[in-house]
Formats: C-alpha cells, sequence, structure tokens
C-alpha cells in the first residue's frame, strides 16, 4: 500500500523545500523586476516606444533559446543550472543601481535575465520528479503551480509601493538580496543529474565542436515534429493560437498602460499595483473558484469566446474613459496623481481590472485543458516548450508597434482599437457565420465551429 501524500509531507523533504523557496524568490524577484522596469524605463525616456523596445528585450530570449534549453537542461546537473542562475540574477540585480540611467544597458540587462529565465524554468520543472516521490508528484507541482501565479501578482503588487516610497534603488538591491539568499539555498540542493536523450547526447556534441548547423538541425527537427503533432488538429492549433494571443494583448497592455495612466488618466503609473493588478489577482482567483465548480457544466468553445468579446468590450470601455470622464476635462495642469485623488477613473479601473480577470481565467483554464487533453502525454513537454516560443513571437511584432503607435497617435486610440479587434474575435468564435458562408470553409473548420451556425441545427 503506497504512502498517501500529505501537504506536511512533502514540505518536510528537505529538497523539496529549498527548491521551493527558491522559486518563490526568484519568482517574486522576476517579476517586481519586470514591472519596476516598465515604469522606471517610461519615465526615464518618456516614450511608450522604449518601454515597446523593454518589453522586446524580455520575449526575445524565449524566441531564440525556447527550443533548446529543455533539452539543454537534461546534459548538466540541475544542482548547478540553479546555483549559476542565482548568482548571476544577483549581479545583475545589483548591476541596475549603477546602470539605471542608461538606456541600453537596461535592454542588455533585460534580456540576460529573460534569458536566465529561459534555463531556470525548465530545471526547475524537470528536478521535482527527481526529488519527490512518485506519489507526491501532484502535491508538489500544485504548489508550484500556485506559487508561480501567486509570486507573480505579489511581484507586480509590491513593487509600485516599494517604488513610490522606498525608490528604484531600494527594489533592485532587494531582488539582489532574495538572490543571494536563493544561491545559500541551492548550495544544498542535492546533485540532479540524468542520462540525457539521443538528442540531448547530439546537441552536446555539436556545441562542444561548435557545428552551428547541427545546432540549428535539432532546432528545426524538434519544430518540425511538433507542428506534424498539431497539423491537422484545429483544436490543438485553435488553443496555442488563443494561449498566443492572450500573452500578446498582455505584452501590448505592458506597453500601454505607463501612458495610459499618466496621460490619459492622469493616475501615476506605481499606483498600477492598488488599481489593476490587485482586481486583476482577486479577479482570477475567483473567477478560477467559480470555474472550478461549474466549468464541466459548460461548453468550452462558447464559454472562451464569450469571455474573449467581453474582454474586448472592457478594453474598450476603458479606453474611452478618458474621452468620457469630466475628471479629465477639467484638469486645468494636467500631472499624475494618486488614484485616491481620481475616484471616479479609479473605480473604473478597479472593476475593469476584476471583470478582466474573471474574463482572462475563463479563456486561459479551459483552453489550457483542451491543449493538454488533445496533447499525447510523451510529446506533451515538446508541445508546450513549442507553445512558449510561439507565444513570444507572435508578441513582438505587436508589442513593437504598439509603442511606436501610441507615440505617434496617443494611447487611447490604440486602447480603443485592441478592444475592437478583441471584441470581433469573441464575435467570431460565436457567430463565424457572420465572417464567413457555408461554401467558403472546409467541412473540418465548420464542424469545429459548430454546423449550427450554418446549417441551423
Amino acid at each position: 500500500m503506497s504512502e498517501k501524500s500529505t501537504f506536511s509531507s512533502v514540505i518536510t523533504n528537505r529538497g523539496f523545500l529549498n527548491l521551493w523557496i527558491n522559486q518563490i524568490l526568484v519568482q517574486l524577484s522576476y517579476n517586481s523586476l519586470n514591472f519596476a522596469l516598465i515604469i522606471w524605463v517610461f519615465k526615464l525616456t518618456d516614450s511608450n516606444s522604449a518601454v515597446s523596445a523593454l518589453l522586446f528585450a524580455v520575449y526575445l530570449p524565449a524566441v531564440i533559446f525556447g527550443l533548446f534549453t529543455g533539452v539543454l537542461v537534461d546534459l548538466i546537473d540541475r544542482k548547478k543550472i540553479i546555483m549559476a542562475i542565482n548568482i548571476l540574477l544577483a549581479c545583475a540585480f545589483f548591476s541596475l543601481i549603477f546602470l539605471k540611467g542608461s538606456f541600453p544597458a537596461i535592454l542588455v540587462i533585460t534580456f540576460f535575465v529573460n534569458a536566465l529565465g529561459q534555463f531556470y524554468a525548465p530545471a526547475e520543472a524537470s528536478a521535482i520528479p527527481l526529488i519527490v516521490k512518485k506519489n507526491q508528484l501532484i502535491t508538489a507541482n500544485s504548489l508550484f503551480s500556485a506559487t508561480l501565479y501567486i509570486s507573480f501578482l505579489l511581484g507586480f503588487g509590491i513593487a509600485g509601493p516599494l517604488l513610490n516610497h522606498l525608490g528604484i534603488n531600494f527594489v533592485f538591491t532587494l531582488e539582489g538580496v532574495f538572490m543571494l539568499v536563493a544561491f545559500l539555498l541551492s548550495l544544498v540542493f542535492p546533485s540532479i543529474v540524468t542520462e540525457p536523450e539521443a538528442q540531448g547526447k547530439k546537441l552536446l556534441m555539436a556545441l562542444k565542436k561548435r557545428k552551428y548547423t547541427d545546432i540549428k538541425e535539432i532546432g528545426l527537427a524538434e519544430m518540425l515534429l511538433t507542428i506534424k503533432l498539431i497539423k491537422g488538429k484545429l483544436q490543438l492549433l485553435s488553443s496555442i493560437v488563443i494561449l498566443a494571443g492572450v500573452q500578446m494583448v498582455i505584452g501590448v497592455l505592458a506597453v500601454l498602460l505607463p501612458g495610459f495612466l499618466e496621460k490619459s488618466l492622469q493616475i501615476k503609473a506605481t499606483d498600477a499595483s492598488y488599481i489593476l493588478i490587485g482586481p486583476l489577482g482577486l479577479g482570477i482567483i475567483i473567477g478560477g473558484i467559480i470555474l472550478s465548480k461549474i466549468g464541466n457544466k459548460l461548453i468550452k468553445r462558447k464559454l472562451v469566446s464569450r469571455a474573449i468579446l467581453f474582454g474586448g468590450l472592457l478594453f474598450f470601455l476603458v479606453g474611452i474613459a478618458p474621452l468620457i470622464s469630466p475628471a479629465i476635462r477639467y484638469f486645468r495642469h494636467p500631472r499624475p496623481v494618486p488614484f485616491f485623488y481620481q475616484p471616479p477613473l479609479s473605480k473604473v479601473l478597479i472593476l475593469g481590472s476584476f471583470l478582466l480577470g474573471m474574463a482572462m481565467v475563463s479563456i486561459l483554464v479551459p483552453t489550457q485543458t483542451v491543449l493538454q487533453e488533445s496533447t499525447p502525454e510523451s510529446a506533451r513537454g515538446k508541445v508546450f516548450s513549442v507553445l512558449g516560443v510561439v507565444m513570444s513571437a507572435f508578441s513582438l511584432v505587436p508589442v513593437l508597434l504598439s509603442g511606436v503607435l501610441a507615440d505617434i497617435f496617443g494611447v487611447t486610440p490604440i486602447f480603443i482599437a485592441l478592444g475592437g479587434i478583441i471584441m470581433l474575435v469573441g464575435v467570431f468564435g460565436l457567430k463565424p457565420s457572420i465572417f464567413f458562408t457555408k461554401s467558403e470553409l472546409p467541412f473540418k473548420i465548420r464542424e469545429f465551429l459548430g454546423l449550427g451556425h450554418w446549417e441551423g441545427e
């Protein structure tokens, strides 16, 4: 009879506990850094295009390294990988204290930090099955998944108040200290080594001999294998496109956020922690609880389409808020102020963010479920690896373009246009017959979208 897995039995595993605390420290530091730099770069340059360049540096490492990291971490002791990443992140965070006035230096460090993140995630995830018992895997993975999202919300949530009250140097110092603590914890990790598969050995030899053509071939082989798996599976393909689209919207939102708050709404960008991140997180949590109760009774395609339509409507309404708000109209000397000086707009943002959180979880959970159900267990790692690359690649051009367009036309029109486009996607999911006649789409696609849209069933 197998031993029952409990929370306490997993936590008392010293190797897991150290790895878990290491994850919390890394994720808190990583997420608070990204938020702090978005606000800092906007204040440093007063340019949406500069924020676009910053987000480009965040996403680019996933496109470059995403296909290889899963293979590479199998070649090296995970303990050494995590130790190296912890100390290198500490150095990167401390260096920002002295280089924060140089925009090019910030871009280089941002790229470096996010490149390290590409190696940290698979090293950490692949280490879990090696340090806990088989019957403890579900509990261990649940803890890691929960803290991943909580650390994201906390990291973004605390960065604003810290910036407001203690300054950017304190944020960089705190993150550096967290990484030093994480490094010390990693010293007592057990050695975590596995035998690499044939593809991993081939990549190792190519790296040693600097055969760049072989490295390219391995990357292409991984992509072609995954494309072959996805080909013809509309559920799988649509799930990847939706998840990539959500990532793109989040990236564009991050670019537009500082300028929208400070220039359109006259609210301090650092207050996004209070009026956007907090309510968004609460919406995700409450939406997730509701979805867990009734999600199985709903048709996934309709749920996702309605959530996309609703999310687009929220973007549109928030976008037009500064055009109809009397608080903006009568501001004699426009300047960003704390959110509590703008109660009508702040209430709109808080409610909108909460509802957006509920919409997001209604898109992400069913879509990820379909993706997992449609993927063979043996190939799931490869599919999710390619998904990460696609999501980042899909975001690069829109992220760059949104900043440039915002500098030319202003942030408000971009918000309104984005809301309109998202609403159209939601309407297409619900009523595809508005956009295409029966003869314009193959039977398989019409069947996937629901034959009743064309055949009156």
